[in-house]
């Protein structure tokens, strides 16, 4: 029994090592209510040309598979090379935990999800459009995982192997949003499908009465044309082949193929291009034959790897129908065609468009985008494309003219900002030269004052006590107003190595000599190097003994603790002072923010904020430990340099 827990402890440990550096995903509150997060960005991806390296061989040799962070969206497109692909996941406090883990396109052949749990537990999971429908766990057209993501991180490995063309994304869906989702994308194609089908209907119908072989060829086209966009979306495995995925596979190979050559004869015999160009005529014909042969050649499973040189000749295709139908038009004045030509321009270039995205010649950010893309694409055929072009134009000017006049307002709020902010340093430099020196001397003069002859009467003591008391709040005062500007603006911190134990023997010194006496400053003496700029530091530890001191009983201590463990430094502040009220702690660190309890006492608001903006900038932070009955309590923590 020992020698098992001891092998689960090493195995446990050698997983936890090859899973160092994994791309993290820390999912935040409300993230993923909308719509898909992609995970292309954030995921580290190594190949294996070999196919045959397996989880195991991942977790044992980790030190042999280098992954390396990729945007999986930029990878090699046509490649036979096995891909792996390395992510971690885990959420907030307020974040659902049920998601999904959509993998785009829906052609993938095989995909292989493992899951390494904290403990060392691998589970798998495995789909593809070369693998049964029946056996998913979702049962949706879009090839997804299930997937739990808590609090704890998870590291999730993808295995994917496929063949010929592949735009490769991972979307991660919250489960009830990808539910909703896939419902409308059903209702939606169920539609398109009706639609499809009562066109089909009235063409035949047409072509009955008129016998014009061009709606026979138009009823074939939409009949293509829905049976590609269903294989495309992912139908092919779910409707037509749940039980033989190798005929789903070529069911999408021959659809497009078949779809590319009707499309050719259509057009060619719609806008007669024998009357106008015999030539034209041949080479649409030609490619039409090609495309034909193609999808013989898919039926068979021949032609996988050569999807890509089709789809070239697609877009080559298209770009030559668009000019010599525009170029016939104007040449023989067939004006009347003109609105028919524009219908086709609409459609082609949207079907263009998505060839040259399956080509990786134009780039999307979102996957899920292409199928919006494609829905688009088709609806455009349903007869609608004169109101949506009018609309589109429409649209386009006044988003640009709404787009100029933003531009133009925010250049003028964008001026104005920038006066104010001009005025506003030009006063705080004012500010500086006319106050500090002033503020010094009367300092200096009250001092001086307290040490006469006439500073042993108890009316003086108290009026230079009030003095003092006033120009130190004036002093301060300004300097965190001097030192909040200087942080607002970005300027440059003076770096320096120095002994963090200075800056304390600094502030052990801070107030009046009654003030003094209040603190209790616990601190060692051995030397702890830090890299920052020590006055600001001091700055920031400064302000929060003063705000202890202020809000605290005349009579009480504040605790001072300050502590330098191997890499973090420390200063925890406690007074006696009433419990701050938790409806404001979470402004404490707001500029300006002045509590309930705080309207007897004189202050800015600016000090705790400057003391945050301060550590932070230095890679520490200022946290409320604790309010309570007993007292307040603060800690300021530093990294320290490594030895």
């Amino acid at each position: 029994m020992k020698k098992n827990r001891c092998l689960c402890l090493i195995f446990g440990l050698i997983l936890w090592l090859s899973c160092q550096g994994a791309g993290g995903v820390v999912l935040k509150k409300g993230q993923g209510d909308d719509g898909p997060i992609s995970l292309a960005k954030e995921v580290e991806v190594f190949r294996d040309p070999t196919g045959k390296v397996t989880m195991n061989d991942i977790v044992s040799e980790s030190q042999k598979y280098s992954f390396v962070r990729e945007d999986i969206r930029s990878l090699e497109r046509y490649s036979n090379d096995a891909l792996w692909i390395r992510v971690s996941l885990q959420h907030d406090e307020g974040t659902p935990i049920d998601w999904v883990v959509q993998i785009f396109p829906g052609w993938i052949d095989e995909v292989e999800m493992y899951c390494v749990s904290p403990d060392g537990k691998i589970s798998s999971n495995k789909i593809g459009d070369q693998l049964s429908f029946s056996e998913r766990e979702i049962k949706s057209s879009i090839m997804a995982f299930p997937l739990v993501v808590d609090s704890t991180a998870r590291v999730h490995y993808f295995r994917v192997k496929t063949h010929g063309l592949t735009i490769l994304d991972l979307n991660l869906w919250q489960k009830s949003v990808f539910d909703r989702v896939e419902l409308k994308r059903s209702l939606f194609f169920s539609a398109f499908a009706g639609s499809i089908g009562v066109m089909v209907l009235m063409n035949l119908i047409f072509w009955k009465w008129t016998r014009d072989p061009n709606y026979l060829i138009y009823s074939l086209f939409l009949v293509v044309m829905l049976g590609a966009v269903f294989a495309v979306q992912g139908y092919a495995s779910s409707l037509f082949f749940p039980e033989d995925p190798v005929y789903a596979d070529r069911f999408v190979d021959a659809t497009t193929c078949a779809l590319m050559a009707i499309s050719a004869i259509f057009v060619c015999r719609f806008f007669n291009y024998k009357e106008y160009s015999h030539w034209a005529s041949r080479f649409t014909y030609l490619a039409a034959s090609i495309f034909l042969l193609a999808t013989v050649l898919a039926l068979c499973g021949i032609i996988e790897n050569s999807i890509r040189w089709l789809l070239y000749l697609e877009i080559v295709v298209g770009a030559f129908n668009t000019t010599f139908i525009f170029w016939f038009i104007v040449r023989r004045k067939v004006f009347h065609q003109f609105f028919a030509a524009l219908v086709f321009v609409i459609v082609n270039s949207s079907w263009l468009f998505y060839c040259m995205v399956l080509l990786g010649m134009v780039r999307l950010e979102q996957s899920f985008v292409t199928e919006s893309l494609i829905q688009f694409t088709q609806l455009a055929n349903l007869a609608i494309l004169n109101i949506a072009v009018v609309s589109r134009s429409r649209d386009s000017e006044l988003k640009l003219r709404a787009e100029r006049k933003r531009a133009f307002d925010s250049m003028k709020i964008a001026k104005i900002a920038l006066e104010e902010r001009v005025r506003q340093r030009e006063f705080v430099a004012i500010l500086s030269h006319e106050f500090r020196t002033p503020l010094a001397i009367v300092d200096a003069v009250a001092q001086a004052l307290g040490l006469s002859p006439s500073g042993n009467d108890e009316r003086v003591k108290r009026s230079v006590e009030k003095i003092r008391k006033a120009t130190r709040r004036l002093t301060t005062l300004v300097e965190n107003i001097l030192l909040d500007d200087t942080l607002e603006s970005g300027a440059r911190s003076t770096v320096r190595s120095f002994d963090i134990w200075s800056v304390i023997e600094n502030v052990r010194n801070i107030g009046l000599p009654d003030e003094q006496v209040r603190l209790n400053v616990t601190a060692a003496g051995q030397p702890v190097m830090f890299e920052g700029d020590q006055e600001k530091i001091e700055m920031a530890i400064r302000n929060l003994i003063l705000n202890a001191i202020k809000y605290s009983p005349a009579d009480s201590m504040v605790d001072v603790k300050c502590d330098a463990s191997s890499n973090i430094f420390s200063v925890t502040v406690s007074n006696r002072g009433n419990p701050i009220p938790e409806s404001e702690r979470s402004e404490l660190f707001e500029r300006y923010f002045r509590g309930g309890n705080s309207s007897l006492v004189p202050g800015s608001g600016l000090g705790l904020h400057i003391s945050r903006a301060i550590t932070r900038l230095h890679g520490g932070d200022v946290v409320l430990v604790s309010s309570n009955g007993a007292g307040t309590v603060f800690r300021l923590t530093l990294p320290l340099l490594p030895h």
